[in-house]
């Protein structure tokens, strides 16, 4: 394989991987509660056991497919992947400005203002926490 090629599968890999850790946190909990979603873990303990089977015989095939691809191991600085999931996210937010809401229907200017005023303040919230992030 060439440079690209393991690059590439390395990456497809990496990405089920993530969902795969994902699941495993998931999956030890009875629910997980988050500021925006409430998931509750509906399998039994014995599903919980297989399930976490699984997943662990998923994780040592991807290992092995690693090793035996001589896929790299991506070095990942967290300083940058902050910067660049904060940035992403105030993009995001950007969109959520009233007027961009507005071509989803009416919105009447208290609640606009509103918005405005939450937005501005989890902008500034961002920014202060890349701010610490880059230094």
């Amino acid at each position: 394989m060439n440079a690209d090629q393991k690059r590439f599968l390395a990456a497809a890999l990496a990405e089920l991987e993530e969902h795969l850790c994902r699941f495993e946190r998931l999956l030890q909990q009875d629910e997980t509660v988050t500021i925006f979603q409430r998931i509750p873990n509906p399998f039994r303990p014995e599903q919980r056991r297989q399930l976490l089977e699984h997943i662990a015989a998923i994780k040592e095939h991807l290992r092995a497919m690693r090793d035996s691809f001589g896929l790299p191991i991506q070095n990942t600085d967290l300083r940058w992947q902050m910067t660049v999931t904060l940035l992403h996210s105030l993009t995001n937010l950007a969109e959520c400005e009233p007027k961009r809401l507005r071509s989803f229907g009416d919105l009447d200017e208290p609640t606009a203002a509103q918005i405005s005023q939450f937005l501005e303040g989890l902008t500034d919230l961002l920014n202060r926490l890349s701010q610490t992030a880059k230094e």
